[in-house]
């Protein structure tokens, strides 16, 4: 297929290579854009302005990433009112007129990418060490990450991994690759750099500049894990856990202060900034261009709002109240996952993390997404003309990041990949109690026979994991990890360690063998379930959910009936939504 997307006037390759200082990095419409054709990138600083150009680039995409992930989810409702692209893209109804239809964006960083990846000299050693190899991995990586999330819109791609730099390069055919086929080649592509770490600059505009960057292992992660490669998977989950001690803190927990929800901590709701482990970044300076989520979600008139659903959902789960972690007896059983809106015991309901009812008249109140105006800056000096809940005297918000991955992000991925591998135990102890010696060494929590055969990634008593704590602690209550009737694996018979003290296996009869198989399969599928409310209850409205839909699905046997049924709970023609993605081709953009 020709790469038509790649127009006449992008056909030379533009690079930041003239920039003076790394404060500049985040200006789009910089003066030092050059065009470049001879050029070889031989000087580490041409590998980090590389670098940081394709990062302005990607700030384009980073609206449709999460709009396209969401949308197509069953998380996320559009209104009538909304423009007629996002309507389009919720009813799997996508024409090729549609706004988000186009591909120049995504070929614009591949582009750079590509040209990059031609032209560093990655030969050159500095003290024993090969200086570019940081900065071509990650170039390797993002061009890899965007391919793939072209794929999860479009459902195939066309592939170049050379740099057009003419009208005769664009008009050539290239070949035109299928999602499935495309995982496989992206694993092949970045399995040569697994050990590569990312560019580190310290901090550039006030943000943590590790932070820029996908690392290899997370998104091969993602691809074999996308694939069923569960034990695969499990290991990179793994290797970038333990490489960088990311934990699941429970100081992210939203929670009641009194077991008569009379008050509460909000500390979930800057989560989604705080905990960033890749993202896209934007600058300080709130005359450039950022992201629109503020203004599309947080408003008088948005034009995505919470899925009614699911709002309702979240409010009917328990939440087990105690006063602090440690203490062992639950003083409270409340209603609602905290992690959306706090519902106080008066009826005040203005407290939230990921959406609320906000008051956006004198009388009314609405159900808005609050996740990115909470995560976002506020600005007094700017005046916000599409947000009409800035009114006079209230500052605008803009959002500095679009979050790819966050550390909850990697354990609940983990644990969707090690539940696959057969240990429903050790996966739902990533939910209810967090990985951390004094959990994986007691039996009652973690099954002594998912253990027993030694697998590096099953390996949390390392120092490093002793703050890790259950990710549904963050909304479903403090004292999640000490219930023992309610939020546990149903019928996981006494015989599923099948092994002595010694963590040896024993010679079980065969109908305990097969009791014991059968549990095994059914704490599996039921362990899933958990995990997917889970993702909801604690990554929704970043991005990911139809991705993680059909990720899930694909480890099924019903694929992709399991899909289709999840999405369709949010429409009111539900049997008609699902037979119609039933057929994958309905999933994507045209």
């Amino acid at each position: 297929m020709r790469l038509q997307y790649i127009t006449k006037a992008f056909v030379a390759t533009v690079f930041v290579l003239g920039l003076t200082a790394c404060e500049d990095i985040f200006e789009t419409d910089s003066d030092g854009y050059v065009f470049v054709d001879e050029n070889t990138l031989s000087d580490p600083n041409d590998s980090l302005y590389s670098a940081m150009g394709i990062l302005n680039q990607l700030q384009a995409i980073g609206d449709r990433y999460v709009l396209l992930g969401e949308l197509r989810g069953d998380l996320v409702s559009v209104p009538a009112t909304a423009p007629m692209s996002l309507q389009e893209i919720s009813e799997f109804n996508m024409t090729n007129t549609n706004v988000y239809s186009s591909r120049s964006d995504y070929y614009k960083v591949i582009n750079n990418c590509n040209y990059a990846l031609a032209k560093m000299d990655t030969a050159i050693t500095q003290n024993l060490d090969k200086v570019m190899m940081p900065e071509y991995t990650a170039i390797r990586t993002i061009r890899a990450w965007v391919y793939w999330q072209m794929a999860l819109t479009y459902g195939k791609v066309t592939y170049v991994e050379e740099p057009v730099l003419s009208l005769e390069d664009s008009e050539k055919e290239y070949p035109e690759i299928e999602i499935d086929e495309l995982a496989s080649l992206l694993i092949d592509d970045l399995t040569p750099y697994v050990g590569v770490d990312v560019p580190n600059y310290g901090t550039i505009d006030g943000m943590n500049s590790i932070n820029f960057f996908i690392p290899v292992r997370l998104l091969l992660a993602d691809l074999h894990l996308y694939q069923n490669n569960y034990e695969t998977a499990a290991q990179l989950y793994y290797d970038l856990m333990y490489a960088r001690s990311y934990t699941v803190s429970w100081g992210y927990a939203n929670y009641w202060t009194s077991a008569v929800q009379e008050g509460g901590n909000l500390n979930n709701r800057t989560a989604y900034r705080d905990e960033a482990v890749a993202m896209i970044p934007y600058p300080s300076d709130a005359k450039k261009y950022h992201p629109s989520l503020v203004n599309m979600t947080y408003n008088v008139t948005p034009q995505i709002y919470p899925a009614t659903w699911y709002v309702s959902t979240m409010n009917l789960k328990t939440h087990y109240h105690i006063d602090r972690v440690g203490i062992n007896t639950i003083s409270g059983y409340l209603e609602g996952d905290t992690r959306g809106q706090m519902l106080f015991r008066d009826g005040v309901t203005e407290e939230s993390s990921a959406y609320g009812n906000f008051r956006t008249g004198t009388t009314t109140e609405d159900l808005m997404i609050s996740k990115f105006y909470h995560n976002a800056y506020e600005y007094s000096d700017v005046t916000n003309l599409e947000n009409e809940m800035f009114g006079e005297g209230v500052s605008s918000r803009i959002l500095r990041q679009i979050v790819l991955y966050r550390m909850p992000h990697l354990y609940l991925r983990y644990a969707e990949a090690v539940n696959r591998a057969g240990k429903p135990s050790l996966a739902f102890a990533v939910l209810k109690y967090g990985l951390r010696e004094e959990v994986v060494t007691d039996s009652t929590k973690v099954a002594r026979g998912e253990l027993a055969t030694g697998e590096a990634w099953t390996n949390f008593t390392d120092s490093r994991f002793e703050n890790n704590y259950g990710i549904a602690m963050r909304g479903r209550g403090l004292g999640i990890a000490v219930e023992k009737t309610d939020y546990i694996i149903p019928d996981y018979t006494r015989y599923v360690d099948a092994v002595d003290s010694l963590g040896n296996p024993i010679q079980v009869p065969s109908e305990i063998a097969t009791d014991l198989e059968n549990a095994r399969r059914d704490s599996i599928l039921w362990v899933e379930e958990r995990i997917v409310e889970e993702m909801a209850a604690e990554t929704m409205f970043e991005g990911n959910r139809f991705f993680d839909l059909l990720r899930v699905s694909r480890h099924r046997d019903d694929h992709p009936a399991y899909m289709a049924e999840k999405i369709s709970v949010r429409f009111d023609n539900a049997e008609a939504v699902r037979a119609r993605l039933l057929n994958k081709e309905n999933w994507w953009l045209k």
